[in-house]
């Protein structure tokens, strides 16, 4: 899954929804990690799994600015993942390190060396068994184990279920391959005469009218999505900045935007198939004595409006008590 992830952070998104949520975890989602960070002692060292580019880390470092705190924050991403220029300081005293291609089942680190382990909206994306076993493995006792992941019922879920029901639609698809087609059919295009030729053109009129068509179906059937999709921007796109490119220019665009689509789809179906409902987060718990943890709260987040954001789970590393 990495490859299409590794595209979506390069892009230099904060969150793992898009536009979901706007800027970085904010509101609730920020101050749910307020009292985890706040009782780390100086020295500590941290873990982020699922960590993208950095977003909970960055929420330590910022929470923990006013302190005398030291510390060292891991953020682990399967996918290639990197801090932007302008998040790096110099002069804090929480070192954060994002480390590339690593899965959470197998982390680079010691037995019992992490004093906090955390995740937000990354952990429900692997092999639970295996990451919770890891996660024992790698706790201090009295290690943190400390993780927000999604609601099968979240506005965050909903939000993104319907953008995948209308990118999953045949216009969607279409709608590429229109543009695939006009792009062929219009040929060069250098000035304003040329824009005064297609309209005098059969064939490219018949593809315009598909394109309204489709565009008008699309957003019939829901305006919301088809804006959050980013597709009726990239058709926009291609009509005003990239009329007058060259074809292979054009055609290139046009594969961009099918691969954005692909990808799209891809991360939206993992993105509800992670997702937790009542019965998956009862496997989930019945699992956590058996790998030396014990839970101290579960709660559901949600915001100002009452919506749900996501599932909220604190536990800690306990001694193995078996004689």
């Amino acid at each position: 899954m990495s490859n299409h992830w590794s595209e979506y952070w390069r892009q230099g998104h904060t969150t793992s929804f898009g536009d979901a949520l706007s800027g970085n975890y904010e509101g609730i989602l920020q101050s749910v990690w307020e009292p985890t960070f706040s009782s780390l002692q100086t020295d500590f060292v941290a873990v982020d799994v699922g960590s993208g580019n950095g977003s909970v880390p960055l929420l330590l470092r910022e929470s923990l600015s006013n302190s005398a705190k030291v510390g060292k924050v891991y953020g682990v991403d399967l996918a290639e993942v990197q801090l932007s220029e302008n998040t790096k300081s110099e002069n804090s005293t929480i070192e954060i390190e994002l480390i590339s291609n690593t899965a959470c089942e197998t982390l680079p680190f010691e037995n019992e060396s992490i004093d906090l382990y955390m995740s937000q909206f990354g952990f429900e994306y692997s092999s639970i068994e295996s990451s919770l076993k890891e996660a024992s493995r790698v706790l201090k006792r009295d290690g943190q184990f400390s993780i927000v992941f999604h609601h099968g019922n979240s506005m965050i879920l909903n939000r993104n279920k319907k953008i995948l029901r209308l990118i999953e639609l045949p216009q969607a698809s279409d709608l590429v391959e229109y543009l695939r087609e006009i792009a062929i059919a219009m040929g060069s295009m250098t000035s304003a005469n040329d824009i005064a030729r297609i309209k005098q053109d059969p064939k490219c009129e018949s593809i315009r009218v598909k394109i309204n068509q489709a565009i008008k179906d699309l957003v019939n059937y829901d305006e919301l999505s088809a804006q959050d999709s980013q597709l009726m921007m990239f058709i926009a796109q291609f009509f005003k900045e990239g009329i007058f490119w060259p074809l292979a220019k054009k055609q290139q665009f046009i594969e961009f935007i099918k691969l954005q689509m692909d990808t799209l789809k891809l991360r939206l179906t993992e993105l509800v198939n992670a997702s937790f409902d009542e019965d998956k987060l009862a496997r989930f718990i019945g699992i956590f004595k058996q790998n030396l943890l014990e839970i101290n709260e579960i709660k559901v987040l949600k915001n100002e409006q009452k919506e749900i954001l996501g599932w909220y789970l604190d536990a800690r590393k306990i001694e193995n008590c078996e004689v």
